[in-house]
């Protein structure tokens, strides 16, 4: 009792220290971060468009981006500084304009400003605007008053929203969804371990294992902007959790959740049909792992659906048409964010850098990169390879390292069949359960007899490859389907 005790202490201090650490970081950047600007704009569009609401982001009424009718950037100087002097003679302030809008390759021209609430409805019917959204002031990029970002499911902007409104529009609230699902990632991690491993090094593991994850540099990088992938590492995470539990229904749920943030929230379906079909007949088992992820991504998506004007239209740019975006390289290499592959992820090669600051007589640096940890990820790679031949004997019977690789060579197979376009930060899904199949590895290692049982097997298989090269051996295929009265009908 007092073991666990001190245990608990120790995983609160460490959770603690995670989320004063990124709570700080996050308070420190008041802007976008990177792909910020496409996933937080879009979740203020929710707000603003489907359901009504306006977030604050300033205690002087609305804050709002007006987009204005203009010919070109010429004219839009002139057009700002008309919209500026309106602004102010109705009691507003300007926050941004022509300093900030209409520059680059697609500008938005725009002016963002605070205004008294009773001024709003007269600024956005103004004769020089086109467009308008009420939040913190939109980033410079044109259509992004209208970007739905359909070509991704609907939940992790609605995670973001909700902070919007629950604690405001400013850019560390937007954060609070992401850093909330690294703390539970970690939390996670020691009750899964705890399960798993026993005595001692069990504990340990458990323990050591969090901490590990927090010095990730992509963990800690994702788990703080407000993007879709700290959730979805969660929920990929709980949904193995609850299915090692043998608690079925709780690991759908969890598997629909990421699902609906992302479409490569079903990736490890091969796996967990794995461990379904164990428990469950194999027809409910596709019911969980295939039809309640799609019918909790439809309920969610409702909102979208009677926004976008009917299921066809939403199901034609929402489903079919992220479908065709998912599977298709987007950008050619050179022309954008460094590309990399999934085995890229694990060598921490070509990463990607989400931000930099400045640093007094240094000058700008890379601070929140997405590359990992290459030598524990290198390791991990090496050590899942050598216990192949006794796999089933980890503690867990290697569901954890089947559910870790296998979430990992879907995006093998996604870049296979044409997205080129995969980038390092992808690796977060797969790098809390990475570093947990490490705290297996090691622990299962840590007994010599199973290290000197590997090399002789390992020796086996050398030796029957050798008699299979020099045709003194064959290989033969056998399956074997066990009936519900333990009968085996097998066939070579």
């Amino acid at each position: 009792m007092r073991h666990t005790l001190i245990e608990v202490l120790v995983l609160i201090a460490i959770v603690v220290a995670y989320g004063y650490y990124q709570i700080g970081y996050a308070i420190s950047i008041d802007d976008y971060i990177s792909d910020e600007i496409w996933y937080v704009s879009s979740a203020r569009n929710y707000l603003n468009k489907v359901f009504n609401v306006y977030p604050r982001a300033t205690s002087l009424g609305y804050r709002v981006t007006l987009e204005l009718v203009v010919i070109g950037g010429s004219d839009y100087v002139s057009v700002a500084q008309k919209m500026s002097e309106e602004i102010e003679r109705l009691g507003g302030r300007v926050i941004k304009s022509s300093e900030y809008y209409g520059s680059g390759d697609n500008p938005l021209y725009a002016i963002c400003a605070d205004v008294p609430e009773e001024s709003l409805r007269l600024l956005v019917s103004h004769q020089y605007v086109k467009g308008y959204g009420v939040g913190y002031c939109y980033p410079n990029a044109g259509n992004i008053l209208n970007y739905m970002n359909l070509e991704h499911p609907p939940l992790g902007k609605y995670l973001v929203a909700l902070a919007m409104v629950a604690c405001g529009d400013r850019p560390p609230c937007w954060r609070l969804p992401s850093i909330i699902s690294g703390a539970g990632i970690l939390v996670a991690q020691y009750i899964l371990l705890r399960a798993i491993l026993s005595g001692f090094w069990g504990r340990v593991l458990s323990l050591v294992v969090p901490v590990v994850t927090i010095l990730d540099r992509t963990f800690r990088s994702m788990t703080l902007v407000a993007m879709l992938d700290a959730p979805l590492a969660l929920f990929t995470f709980l949904a193995f959790f609850f299915s090692t539990r043998g608690k079925v229904f709780k690991s759908s749920a969890f598997l629909s959740l990421a699902f609906t943030t992302k479409f490569s929230g079903a990736f490890p379906v091969p796996a967990l049909y794995s461990d379904y079909s164990r428990k469950k007949p194999p027809a409910l088992a596709i019911l969980l792992l295939v039809y309640v992820p799609l019918a909790v991504f439809i309920v969610l998506s409702v909102p979208l659906i009677a926004f976008r004007g009917g299921f066809l239209q939403w199901w034609s740019e929402a489903v079919e048409g992220a479908v065709r975006w998912h599977i298709v390289t987007k950008t050619e290499p050179g022309k954008g964010p460094p590309i990399a592959s999934p085995w890229d992820w694990l060598l921490g090669v070509n990463s990607f850098i989400l931000h930099y600051k400045y640093e007094t007589g240094v000058g700008f640096i890379a601070d929140l990169v997405a590359s990992g940890n290459p030598v524990l990820y290198v390791a991990t790679a090496i050590l899942s390879i050598y216990v192949i031949p006794y796999v089933k004997k980890l503690p867990d019977e290697g569901r954890l390292w089947a559910y870790t690789w296998i979430t990992w060579l879907m995006y093998v197979f996604l870049w296979f069949i044409g997205n080129k376009s995969q980038y390092s930060f992808y690796m977060v899904q797969i790098t809390p359960l990475l570093y947990a199949t490490l705290g297996t590895l090691a622990y299962y290692l840590s007994d010599v007899n199973n290290v000197v049982n590997l090399s002789r097997a390992w020796l086996e298989v050398f030796k029957n490859l050798v008699k299979y090269l020099r045709g003194e051996a064959r290989l033969r295929l056998k399956i074997e389907v066990e009936t519900t009265s333990s009968e085996a009908i097998s066939s070579p």
